[in-house]
């Protein structure tokens, strides 16, 4: 579906601004339903591609890539360490791990036994009375 001339201005500002509400008023959609339309068009799947490709001509033209964008802010965590500043240290490495998708648990991966099969098939099988008389050890 191709997007109308005030989407595309939505799409342009929002990769400036970062700020739905406000992209939505440098687009020309009104001040009173601003937020309601930075809402649905940022759901619209158009609009969505339209961000990411402007996003990635954006990162293409300004020779941005992961790689940079970490270095940076392990630089940034660096100055934060030399001046004294932990919490924008801290605040640095939170960064890098939601980057780099670190700050996920790591999901087990282990075959399941027999015995394993079939005490999960029990439990699976046991109403929320009977697995909270376990917990609390009246079981």
């Amino acid at each position: 579906m191709q997007l109308t001339l005030r989407q595309e201005r939505f799409v342009a500002e929002y990769v400036v601004t970062r700020n739905g509400a406000e992209s939505a008023r440098r687009a020309g959609y009104s001040e009173r339903t601003a937020r309601q339309i930075a809402a649905e068009n940022l759901s619209k799947p158009d609009i969505q591609a339209a961000l990411a490709a402007k996003e990635a001509e954006l990162a293409v033209r300004l020779e941005i890539d992961r790689e940079v964008v970490v270095g940076g802010i392990l630089q940034s965590i660096s100055t934060a360490m030399g001046q004294g500043n932990p919490g924008q240290a801290i605040r640095g490495w939170v960064e890098v791990a939601r980057i780099l998708g670190l700050d996920k648990p790591e999901a087990a991966h282990r075959a399941l036994s027999a015995e394993d099969a079939r005490l999960r098939a029990k439990f699976e099988g046991m109403t929320d009375e009977e697995l909270m008389a376990i917990a609390e050890g009246r079981a």
